[in-house]
């Protein structure tokens, strides 16, 4: 009786119980508890977002992308669920109170941190640079140009591989192709051959080996052009002017022999003025002189030759550069009071000019080349060396040039 009695108590003590709302809370299993704050730590809902890659500009404290570092003590705007403040730096929010967002990756806040930065690859060392140009048809067009670095010990090839798409042959020590345009000749038969081929000139001078046994230099002025050779010989166009002021300042190997200025009749005043412009530029050792035959002919220095036509164009050193047309690469030809420019194969064009700036050489690395700076007139001459002194720009590129008044064309002119 009395069992029946205490069982019936506990019933109605347990039915009033339910009634009165009391019910307890059960046990969360430790795995949901870690579960639901990486919920809540998110500022919409979800889970937290990896971190962003380094390349979007979130490198760790930057604060890149999130309008920069967040301060701890400042309050985080709600979510819109509720009101209250952000909890304290590392504390995960309470149930029910407002969600935030994570703190800001390194600021000491416990947020997801990013990723550290992967070091780069280390650069190799580079010890000088060199201006490389590739033009077609005798700088008529110069698909590139710009400076580039080179480390000790590279040769032109080795730098050439790292900024342009290169095709070689005969054992890798011809450049048969540059950025597509390959040889006319090389691999070809008998019956479509041309003679069309990448000539380079260092500082001025057409190369004597191959691009694989150039040591590049600093400062360097390193130009291929691809061209038809069917009319000059095999390597003729031995000296360019367009690598100005090379070679005075420094010539094909690094060659630096000195220049001396010859002048015509009363020109050492010009002479001087040139001198002076080359100088400015970084030539050393430049001298000027009146014009002497044989030591243009034979001369152990860079040589200019300064004046008219009339003064020295009749002198035998003179003369016999311009009866080789155009094996000596001078493609312009005096006649009637005018320089004519010339086709590659010295076929005279329409183009003609009362100033010429020309250069020619013994034939491939040649490390004393000769200048030619002459005027039909004496206004020309005087524009010819104003260009040199004040312009040189205008000389970029170019194998030689008539001045015609303020314009330069540049030699030899397409057929």
């Amino acid at each position: 009786m009395k069992m029946a009695r205490r069982l019936g108590l506990f019933v109605a003590l347990a039915f009033l119980t339910t009634a009165c709302g009391t019910k307890a809370e059960p046990e969360v299993p430790a795995s949901q508890e870690q579960e639901q704050a990486d919920v809540q730590t998110d500022p919409e809902g979800g889970k937290a977002a990896e971190p962003k890659a380094q390349a979007e500009g979130n490198a760790p404290g930057s604060g890149a992308g999130n309008g920069g570092e967040q301060d701890p003590d400042t309050p985080v705007s709600s979510d819109g669920q509720g009101g209250g403040g952000a909890p304290a730096p590392g504390k995960s929010p309470s149930a029910g109170g407002d969600r935030v967002s994570p703190p800001n990756p390194g600021t000491g806040g416990g947020g997801i941190p990013e990723p550290a930065p992967v070091p780069a690859a280390p650069e190799a060392k580079k010890d000088g640079s060199i201006r490389l140009a590739v033009t077609h048809h005798f700088g008529s067009s110069r698909p590139f140009d710009q400076q580039v670095f080179f480390a000790n010990g590279q040769s032109l090839l080795d730098v050439m591989h790292e900024h342009l798409e290169i095709e070689t042959a005969y054992g890798g020590t011809f450049v048969n192709g540059i950025n597509g345009t390959t040889s006319g000749y090389t691999d070809k038969s008998i019956f479509t051959r041309k003679k069309r081929d990448w000539f380079f000139y260092q500082n001025g001078s057409v190369g004597s080996v191959g691009a694989d046994s150039v040591a590049v230099r600093n400062g360097d002025d390193i130009w291929w052009d691809f061209h038809d050779w069917s009319g000059d010989g095999s390597n003729g166009t031995p000296a360019v002017i367009g690598s100005y002021p090379h070679p005075f300042t420094t010539g094909y190997n690094g060659a630096t022999p000195g220049t001396v200025i010859y002048y015509g009749g009363a020109h050492g005043e010009d002479a001087n003025r040139l001198a002076q412009g080359l100088q400015a530029q970084g030539a050393a050792n430049v001298r000027t002189a009146p014009y002497d035959d044989g030591r243009v002919a034979n001369a152990a220095t860079n040589v200019i030759v300064l004046g008219t036509w009339n003064e020295v164009g009749s002198q035998p050193a003179v003369a016999q550069l311009f009866s080789g047309l155009p094996r000596t690469g001078l493609y312009a030809s005096y006649a009637d009071g005018s320089f004519h420019a010339l086709t590659h194969n010295a076929k005279q064009g329409s183009a003609a000019g009362k100033g010429l700036i020309a250069a020619t050489g013994q034939g491939s690395g040649d490390t004393t080349p000769v200048w030619l700076v002459l005027g039909a007139t004496e206004e020309a001459l005087d524009s010819a060396v104003n260009v040199m002194v004040s312009q040189p720009g205008k000389l970029r590129g170019k194998v030689g040039a008539v001045l015609n008044g303020q314009d330069l064309l540049g030699v030899p002119v397409a057929p």
